[in-house]
């Protein structure tokens, strides 16, 4: 018998998800608002603030008709949506009649179907790979669109003069061909119960989760680490700014020296949760990874000393790799814990309560200047560490913590 991994039904599914989201990666602001509209920067913020609104009110009614359609229809019926928001585009560049109504219906649904899609692939996930093997699936899901993406963008860098035409035309076509390939994957599935009204099965799926002790921890994770995450962003520019003004390195240099660092951190991160997994515990491994790795933010204080730039690439990146390897543990043992039946709710619900704490935390973006800089990393720290204090509490309390 072939393993789950290994399987035809898996490869594709991985292939379809990495087509897709290099789609919806390469979807950016500057296809879908023009320069030429009255004031482009308007159009995206609103866009940006209707999918924003639109995820917090629709992601848990969303997750309810996930539950409720076969997966590998929901599986096909995004992108497809996807594809037809890129041939808008291209009409209406073509009729000459891209209007601000247009962009920001685009990106509306950009956005939407952008987060609706990874409630879809979690919900299809289990059936796909096997519970017992959602770890390696999620890693290699995680690390397998960036890759594609980034030899995308290799070759289209040699097109550079056809670029106008030639990332519209292929965002469409990745967005269809992921349909098609989506299209392919046949998994048993539960038959979805019969429904029983939406505001019942919403009300299902919150009592599950608050009621369930760890899917209640990773509930409080994610709204805390997305409440902060504004401020903690904003806190690492700061220290970058002085870490490139110390070095006397122009800024734009210095970051692309540290993006292109950055790259390696979903690939060690997965690396990290398949080797540990198993002898550590799934939410175990998400617990030390955060509490080992998060204080090394505090190195960002030395950002404008002699030897900043180590500092401040250390202090950046250890606390993303421990995050990276939190991530894919913890979508693995939700996805574990969650019956088949509420695995669309209990996604979108998550999606929406995060996309919530994360607009609220826009209110705490505050510039980190070289006098603040030393207890704005404070803060951050201390903010990651206590994102986690939810899911240290559930382990402590749990006698056993049985891998997935």
């Amino acid at each position: 018998m072939t393993p789950p991994l290994r399987s035809r039904r898996f490869l594709v599914f991985v292939l379809a998800w990495s087509v897709l989201s290099a789609a919806f990666m390469f979807a950016d602001f500057d296809q879908v608002v023009p320069l030429e509209l009255d004031d482009p920067l308007a159009v995206n913020g609103i866009g940006g603030t209707a999918a924003t609104l639109a995820l917090v009110l629709l992601g848990l009614p969303l997750g309810v008709l996930v539950d409720r359609a076969r997966r590998r229809s929901a599986l096909t019926v995004v992108p497809l949506l996807a594809a037809a928001g890129g041939l808008s585009v291209l009409a209406a560049d073509a009729l000459g009649s891209r209007s601000d109504g247009h962009a920001i219906a685009v990106l509306t649904t950009t956005g939407v179907l952008t987060a609706v899609a990874s409630v879809v692939r979690d919900a299809c996930l289990p059936a796909i790979a096997g519970r017992e093997r959602l770890v390696p699936a999620n890693a290699l899901l995680s690390v397998a669109p960036p890759v594609l993406a980034l030899c995308l963008a290799a070759v289209l860098s040699l097109l550079d003069d056809l670029a106008d035409v030639t990332v519209p035309l292929l965002t469409v076509t990745m967005a269809a061909g992921a349909a098609l390939l989506f299209r392919t994957v046949d998994a048993a599935e539960e038959p979805a119960p019969p429904a029983s009204g939406l505001r019942r099965e919403m009300t299902e799926a919150v009592r599950f989760t608050a009621r369930h002790p760890v899917l209640r921890a990773i509930a409080l994770y994610l709204v805390v680490s997305a409440l902060v995450a504004e401020f903690a962003d904003e806190v690492a520019d700061g220290a970058l700014r002085v870490a490139a003004e110390s070095a006397a390195i122009p800024l734009g240099s210095y970051f692309s020296v540290v993006s292109l660092s950055a790259l390696l951190v979903p690939f060690v991160g997965a690396l990290l949760a398949v080797l540990l997994h198993r002898k550590v515990g799934v939410l175990r491994l998400a617990c030390a990874a955060l509490l080992v790795s998060q204080p090394f933010t505090l190195l960002l204080a030395l950002s404008g000393s002699r030897g900043g730039a180590i500092w401040y690439v250390v202090g950046t990146l250890v606390p993303m790799t421990g995050t990276a390897v939190a991530a894919v543990a913890l979508l693995s043992h939700r996805q574990a814990l969650t019956p088949d039946r509420l695995l669309g709710r209990v996604g979108g619900l998550l999606l929406a309560l995060a996309t919530l704490a994360d607009a609220l935390g826009e209110l705490l973006e505050t510039p980190a200047t070289l006098p603040t800089l030393l207890p704005g990393v404070a803060v951050a720290t201390l903010a990651a560490l206590a994102a986690t204090v939810p899911l240290l509490r559930t382990v402590t309390a749990q006698k056993s913590d049985t891998p997935v």
